[in-house]
């Protein structure tokens, strides 16, 4: 019999608008980088009598308001970095668009109050829109004062919610990243609800009976637009931004998209993964997600998700690995003829080092096709993992008063490859480990294999009895004193080659 054996480290196989779903492109309008050179120059020197002939251009040929809107936040995005001078104690300084254009930086106003101004030269109504966000500095409760700034723009007779702020990059440490999105752009009000909330209810655009208070906007969950353009949605009962528990936490996560994979990971507050303490199950149309915390200290459940088959750069090395690693590799190939010397430049300069964690992240360029070419080209080479997940939610979990956690032990069994990709539905017992010298009864419901079996010792199989009526294999096992650390089921789908779907910790 053949078996193969591979570890599992993520869930996935489930599997980001008022205005219509794709009514604005996923990539960046071209435009942008043909404005004309007397006036390219002139923008961000002389920016108050420049401004009128930049927006004539950029909206020329565009005949509709969204055409308009889409071309202009492009080009705020492409032109425009986030001021961190906002962490000195100087601060950003002004953030009328006359100097944001000249420092060519600002802050979350002052990106509104340029788009501001360009939708006036384009003769497109807007409403810049102050409030609260739940974005990389949200502390889980909202400030005495609102802290960001967005933008709505008249689209016909519907309001159409824009962050530019949020579209153009994001910040780590003190550096900002450059990295173009549209998840901020095309959101319905629903939608968008799960991050902002507007000091004026009514710029909610909700019904009344949908309007959020501060107190709900803080309970739930913080979504950003890449969990609904791919596709997901939570069941009935919505996890909350903070949970707290008493035992096992579960909560479905839906899809209406094929081709997405998801994962989830319980986080400690420094990042670092907790093995063992997620689980999932197969159901209509998602999953049914199971989480549990090993102490009283408050995690972070990290819900990720990537299209299949779509190869995504990773967004960070640790400059160890990069400086020592990945970078003399790179050159390497270089050496080998198997890359071009344009291409290692590409490849060099899509890095920032931001020294205040240590990390090299990929700062891509959208209109840049032979750089992002080159980067995919040479990492492949490399043979680094080019199939990397983003970030769709954010919640945490913590111990209620009453539960102290379900301590050292791992909380649920280890995951193979074979169980992903699996229609596996059900498994028990749901422990991550067991007893020698007991008497257990162990289930699995799937219907993708024909038979299932323990392997001991990497050789003696154990079969499960399958139930004529329910179509489960079950078996009361006595777990022999000399049974190995792990208990590792194994399953077929032929009867011939098996593959380890999951694991028990033995003690």
């Amino acid at each position: 019999m053949f078996l193969k054996k591979n570890f599992v480290v993520a869930i996935s196989a489930l599997l980001f608008f008022s205005v219509p779903h794709g009514l604005f492109s996923a990539a960046m309008n071209s435009r942008v980088r043909l404005v004309p050179k007397n006036i390219a120059e002139r923008i961000f020197v002389t920016p108050e009598e420049t401004l009128p002939e930049l927006v004539a251009f950029l909206v020329s040929g565009s005949a509709d308001v969204s055409s308009k809107t889409k071309v202009m936040h492009d080009w705020i995005c492409d032109n425009i970095a986030y001021d961190t001078d906002v962490f000195t104690e100087e601060g950003a300084g002004s953030q009328d668009y006359e100097t944001v254009l000249k420092k060519r930086r600002a802050v979350c106003v002052g990106y509104a109050n340029l788009f501001a101004a360009m939708c006036y030269y384009a003769k497109i109504e807007q409403k810049i829109i102050p409030g609260w966000s739940k974005g990389a500095f949200y502390p889980g409760y909202l400030r005495d004062e609102s802290d960001h700034a967005w933008n709505a723009v008249k689209m016909g007779n519907k309001w159409q919610l824009i962050d530019i702020t949020w579209d153009a990059g994001y910040v780590e440490g003190r550096t900002f990243i450059k990295r173009y999105t549209t998840q901020w752009l095309s959101l319905s009000p629903a939608q968008f609800i799960y991050s902002h909330l507007p000091e004026e209810s009514r710029w909610q655009l909700l019904g009344e009976k949908e309007i959020r208070t501060g107190e709900k906007f803080v309970a739930e969950p913080y979504l950003p637009g890449l969990f609904f353009e791919y596709g997901l949605k939570f069941g009935k009962e919505e996890p909350k931004y903070t949970n707290k528990i008493g035992g096992i936490f579960s909560f479905d996560l839906l899809n209406s998209k094929g081709g997405v994979m998801t994962m989830c990971k319980l986080r400690k507050k420094d990042g670092g993964i907790v093995d063992d303490s997620v689980w999932y199950e197969n159901i209509g149309g998602g999953k049914r997600l199971f989480v549990d915390v090993p102490d009283g200290g408050e995690y972070r459940i990290a819900l990720a998700a990537r299209s299949d088959g779509k190869p995504m750069n990773p967004p960070y090395f640790s400059r160890a690995e990069f400086e020592s690693g990945v970078l003399p590799a790179a050159r390497a190939l270089l050496s080998k003829k198997k890359i071009t010397a344009a291409e290692l430049e590409k490849f060099e300069s899509s890095y920032v080092l931001v020294e205040d964690n240590g990390r090299y992240y990929y700062a891509d360029d959208p209109l840049d096709t032979v750089r992002i070419n080159a980067v995919t080209k040479i990492l492949k080479a490399l043979e680094r993992n080019t199939s990397n997940y983003e970030n769709v939610a954010t919640l945490s979990v913590r111990a209620d008063e009453t539960y102290g956690g379900y301590g050292d032990a791992p909380r649920f069994p280890q995951m193979f490859r074979g169980y992903d990709r699996t229609s596996l539905f059900r498994v028990s017992p749901l422990a991550g480990k067991v007893k020698r010298g007991t008497r257990q009864s162990f289930s699995v419901e799937s219907k993708s294999f024909t038979k299932i079996a323990f392997v001991l010792g990497g050789k003696d199989f154990v079969f499960f009895g399958k139930n004529p009526k329910t179509g489960a294999f079950t078996l009361d096992f006595d777990i022999p004193q000399d049974c190995p650390d792990n208990l590792e089921v194994y399953a077929s789908k032929d009867g011939k080659q098996f593959e380890a779907i999951i694991s028990y910790s033995v003690y």
